[in-house]
Parts: structure tokens; sequence; C-alpha cells
């Protein structure tokens, strides 16, 4: 059925409720005048409700046969003629021409019009005139009147006048029909058009690859893409009016101030994607303005970026890779303990390290006293030897102590010596380490743990360059190079009353600060390779590189323990691979998530089913489960020499859900991974 179709029935059905509206109104009023009306008058009323009836009968028929019809026009030019002739009808009733119902001839007109615009109306006008004049010449000129006597005037008038109103009325309604059509025509025509470029706008921006939302002036929504919705993870009905910034949590720009310059807003922020984990979604936002430039609304891409910071993040990790490579490197020959490095150790490209390396290079040449300050595990006895090596005393002793490791008791003997009888057990005399150190270094680590007895007697070595030793009655002259380091801060500790301040101030005459190994983290490449060459020499080991995936970890560990735990978590890899390439697998297990025994400290721990379960603070649930799925399904792998079938067997579960989980954490084809659904023929 076409639209002009689809129209006329339409019309047609509002046609029929309306006479059956009518119809009833009749029959109700009929009614009433039954009640009250005399019985003579009943004949009359009997007259009146039949034909009404009947109507009301044909009017239903014809809705029932509407929907079967194909010929709407000649139907509805059908209903148009019952409804004169029904019309006609109740006018000979209720008193021909002292009816009170000629008027609903202008009713059947306007119908007419509505239907079949100015020809149906004009028919309508012309078989009204018709019929109403028939009634009038047949019930006042021959039936009534046989003798043939002229129509009276003031009847001729008044028909006239009611003629002439079906034609006005028919002028009227067919010319309001007409404008009315033509602009329901253009409605539908701009109503198809924009139902199209609606389809097409929606076609285009869920085509377009990225999340698209566009707002109101105050950022509430009120379009959300399905790409949008599969980023955010919420679906249209649960965004559509909200603000912008109430969706996604952590959106800084201010929809209440807003930007009405047309200023692009992006920002990149951290979502919660699928099973625990996040994703970085990138937002750019761009304001929509009229020509008076009046904000009207915003539209905000959204493009998952997780992959392409991932990419960067593995491009720079091969980088830095790369420059570990090309950094020159002491060559460890296997059985051989001395380290021909000019730097001894001190490794790193940063900015931090770079200072501390033309610090050294400053403070070597002489015989100034140096403080070095930082963090256990820093390497402040590497930078020490590298003062010592690179200056005059290079070729004398560098005699390192570390202060806190030696009982109070034995320091002042271990420092200054003690001569026979000293003391219960000083049966032979003993030069003590600044006497070792004569014409070289003496490192003194940990120096704030001195006791303040022995500050007095350093003091006296740094001022006089002779100390006495335990026992003695002579003064023994040294030519030593004090360095000194501490992982406290002396300063609290003079003020505290621990330190002396005049020991502080000799020993302070140049202060390095060593930076902690999570705030130069793009060393982190140089130091592991450096430490594979170490020990790959010292424990005969072929082992040549780090793997990507590896390196991320150790570059995103935090390494409370600075560079020293970075020495030990190589050395831990290159003693367990039996490859010539260092992979995740070879790192301890606490760099993928699951603590040692050793790390529990800052850890909750709980007992389940006889088993202590450790789990960081702060950490969600699902991030904890899922880094300990992965070092289990990790563990498995291992024992099963790669093979999957077997992994499953081990884990107690099918193939098929093994494979969903190596998919999930993307270690199916990983480079850092052998993974066969196969044993090997050596198995």
């Amino acid at each position: 059925m076409s639209d002009e179709q689809k129209d006329l029935n339409e019309k047609i059905r509002w046609l029929l409720l309306l006479r059956v509206v009518i119809l009833s109104v009749f029959l109700g009023a009929t009614a009433l005048f039954h009640f009250f009306q005399a019985e003579s008058d009943i004949g009359y009323l009997v007259n009146l409700s039949v034909p009404l009836i009947l109507a009301y009968a044909i009017s239903i028929a014809s809705a029932l046969l509407l929907p079967r019809l194909n010929h709407l026009r000649a139907f509805a030019h059908a209903q148009v003629t019952f409804d004169v002739f029904l019309i006609t009808g109740i006018i000979w009733i209720t008193g021909d021409s002292a009816s009170p119902f000629s008027f609903l001839y202008n009713l059947a007109v306007i119908n007419a019009a509505i239907l079949l615009f100015y020809r149906g109306a004009f028919i309508a006008a012309g078989s009204s005139s018709v019929c109403y004049a028939a009634l009038l010449f047949w019930t006042q000129h021959w039936w009534q009147n046989g003798s043939g006597a002229a129509l009276s005037w003031p009847l001729l008038v008044t028909t006239i006048i009611n003629i002439g109103s079906f034609f006005v009325i028919a002028g009227l309604s067919g010319f309001l029909a007409d404008k009315l059509g033509e602009t329901q025509k253009l409605l539908k025509e701009k109503q198809i058009d924009f139902q199209e470029l609606d389809a097409f706008k929606d076609a285009l921006l869920q085509g377009i690859g990225s999340g698209v939302a566009i707002t109101d002036s105050r950022g509430r929504i009120n379009y959300f893409n399905q790409q949008a919705q599969s980023l955010i993870s919420l679906g249209e009905a649960a965004v559509m009016g909200k603000r912008l910034d109430q969706i996604i949590v952590g959106l800084r720009y201010d929809f209440q101030r807003g930007d009405r310059n047309g200023a692009v807003y992006i920002e990149e922020l951290p979502l919660p994607g699928s099973q625990g984990s996040q994703k970085q979604v990138r937002l750019t936002l761009a304001p929509l303005s009229d020509s008076n430039q009046q904000l009207l609304g915003y539209v905000a891409i959204f493009e998952d970026v997780t992959k392409q910071k991932q990419t960067e993040e593995k491009v720079r990790i091969e980088e830095e890779l790369r420059r570990s490579r090309e950094f020159q490197l002491p060559a460890f020959s296997k059985g051989v303990d001395t380290i021909p490095f000019r730097f001894e150790g001190v490794v790193g490209k940063s900015g931090g390290i770079e200072k501390i390396y033309q610090l050294i290079q400053k403070v070597a040449v002489g015989s100034t006293n140096v403080l070095i300050s930082g963090e256990s595990g820093t390497g402040k006895e590497l930078v020490a030897r590298a003062i010592h090596l690179n200056g005059p005393r290079q070729g004398k002793p560098f005699v390192a102590v570390n202060c806190g490791a030696i009982p109070e008791t034995l320091i002042e003997s271990e420092l200054f010596g003690h001569v026979r009888g000293a003391f219960t057990g000083a049966v032979v005399d003993h030069s003590g380490l600044f006497k070792q150190a004569d014409q070289g270094t003496v490192f003194l680590d940990e120096v704030g743990e001195l006791p303040l007895h022995l500050q007095v007697k350093l003091l006296r070595v740094l001022q006089e360059k002779s100390f006495t030793p335990v026992g003695a009655s002579k003064p023994v002259k040294v030519d030593v190079r004090v360095i000194s380091a501490t992982n406290r801060d002396l300063r609290k500790e003079l003020e505290e009353g621990r330190f002396r301040e005049d020991l502080y101030y000799r020993l302070n005459v140049v202060h390095m600060v060593l930076p902690p190994l999570r705030s130069r983290k793009e060393d982190i490449p140089s130091l592991a390779h450096y430490f594979l060459q170490k020990f790959a020499a010292s424990l005969d080991k072929n082992v040549e590189e780090i793997s990507s995936g590896a390196l991320m970890l150790l570059m995103n560990h935090t390494y409370p323990g600075n560079v020293r735990e970075l020495e030990n978590i190589i050395e831990h890899a290159v003693a367990v691979t039996n490859k010539n390439i260092l992979t995740d697998e070879d790192l301890p297990l606490q760099l993928i998530g699951v603590p040692s025994a050793d790390d529990t400290d800052g850890l909750d721990r709980t007992t389940l089913g006889g088993a202590e379960v450790f789990f960081n603070k702060g950490l969600s649930l699902d991030v904890e489960l899922e880094t300990h799925e992965k070092c289990i399904l990790l563990s498995a792998l291992k024992r099963a020499n790669g093979v999957q079938k077997r992994a499953a067997e081990i884990l107690g579960i099918n193939y098929r859900s093994l494979r969903h989980r190596l998919e999930k954490y993307d270690l199916l084809g990983s480079k850092n991974h052998s993974f066969s659904d196969q044993p090997n023929e050596l198995e």
C-alpha cells in the first residue's frame, strides 16, 4: 500500500468513527426523547430510530470491510454519497423544511474535502444541494400540495441560502484541505529527509570506529554510540541524560564553567576493563557553537589507546635495551674478580646518575672528605670506590668498614688497632683498619651508627691525622682519605644529640646524594645488562640477552632494595635459567605478583585450608585474583615443559579452558614462552 493510500485509509477510518459518534448521539437523544414524550409520538420515534440503526450497522460493516479494499477512492466516494442520503433521510423524518438538521450537509461537505480535496468537496456540495432541493420540492410542492401551488418565497430564500452555504463551505474546506495536504506532503518529505539524514548520521557515527557522545551545553548526554558504550562498559539507558563527568570518573573538564572559545580539550584516562584489567582511553572534547558563538553542546570522541600505550612502552623498553647494549660495560672474564671499569659498577645514563659521574670526577682528584647519602642498596660503596680509583690514591689500599655491623665493644679496636695485652684476648698487636689504609682511602659505611665516644676519636684522626691504638701510649700517624656514607638523616641525628656537630661538618665537606632506583628507571636496562654479563661470567652460563617481557617486569618493579635488589634478581635469574636469554619465567615470583617469604611483611595475610595467602594492601580482589591465576598458569606450563595439554592435566581443567585463560592473559604466542599442544619427542 502506497503512502497516499495509507493516508486515505486513515482518513476514512476517522470518518467512520465520526459517523458512529454522531449516530450514537442521535440514538441517545432519540431514546431520551422517547422516555419523556407521550405515547402518541412513538411512531415518529420509531421512524427515526430505524434508519439510524441501519446507518450504524452500515458504518460498522464499512469499518470491517476497509482493510480488505484496494480501491479506496471509490469507497470514499461511496461513503460521502451514503452520508448525503443519510442526512437527507434524517431531515425528511425530522420535519423536512422545518428540520433543524440541514447543517449536517456541511459536515458531509467538510468530510468530502478532507477525503477528496477540492473535487470531492464540490461533488458533495452539489449532491447535497440536489437532495435538499428535491426533498423540499417533493414535500412542499407535490406531496402535500397536489394542486401545484408555487413554493413560498421565504422557503425559497432559505433553500438558496442553505445551498449557497454548501458551496461556500466546499470552497473553504477544499482550499484548507488542499493546503493541509500540501503541508502534510512537504512535512512527510522533510521527515523522510530527516530520517534519512539521522540514519546516515547514526551509520556514520556507529561506523566511525571510535566512541562518540553528543551532549548539550551542560554536558548532559543525548547520544552515545555503541563503541562508546563498549569502551565505558555502560548501556545507552544508563548514560542518557547524565553529565559526561558523572559517567567518566576522573574527567577534569568543568562543564559548569566550560570553554566557550572553541578550544578542543584532550585528556587520557584510565578506565576499568574486563576481568579487573585497566584500559587507557583518550577523550577528545570539542564544543559546538552557533553562528553567534552561543554554546550548543559538545562532541566527545573516545579512543582506546591501550595497545598504543603498550606498544610505545614496549618500543621505549626495547630502545633502552638497545642503549644498554651499546653502553660501554666492563668485560667480565671467567675467574677474574677485579673489574677494570673506571666507575666500577656505577652504571646508567639518567640525569641523576650523570650528575654523580661529574661529581666523582671533580672530587676524585683531591683528598677532600666526602659524605654519601642514599637509601640502602643505592651503591654508596661503589661510588666511594669509584672516587678512590679515579684519584691519586688509586694504587693504594681501599678499606671499607660497616660501622653498624661491628659490635660496639670491638669497633674501636677494629678501626684504630690495639697492642698486645690491651684487653682480654689481645694476644698480638693489631694495626687497625686506619693503619691498613695508610696512603689510601677509608670508607666508613653507616657512619651514623658510630658511638659518641668513637666520634670524638674519629674527629681527632680527621684533624690531626693521627690516633692512638687501644692500650698504646704513643700516637700513630696516618695519611688517609675518609669517605663516609649513611642512609640516615644526620641533621636529624645531630638535633637529637646522637651525632656530633663538629664531626658532621668535618665529614660533610662534599655531600653526594644517590637517587633511588625507582627515580631513575631508565637506567634499569643498562644495570640489568651489566649484572647479566657479570653473573653469566661468574656462574659460567651462556646467557646473553634479556627478553622484552622480562625487561618490562623489571621496569615496572618498585625496587625497595634499589640496585642491590636488582643485582640479586639478575643473579637469581641467571642461576635458574637453562636458556641463552632471560625470560619472565626466570625472574623471582614476587616480580609477577607472588610474594616470597622475605617479602610478606608489607602484605596482608590470611590462612585458608591450612595455607597462608598473601595479598597486596590496597589492590582490588579482581587484580589480585588475576595476578595469582597468571602465576599459577606460568608455573603449570613450566612444570609441563610448555606442553599445554599436560599443563591442563596438572591444573585439573580441560584443554579448552586452559587455552581460554592463556588467551585472556595474552600468554599464547608470546616470544617469552614456548607453548605447544603436543609433548616433545624428548619427553
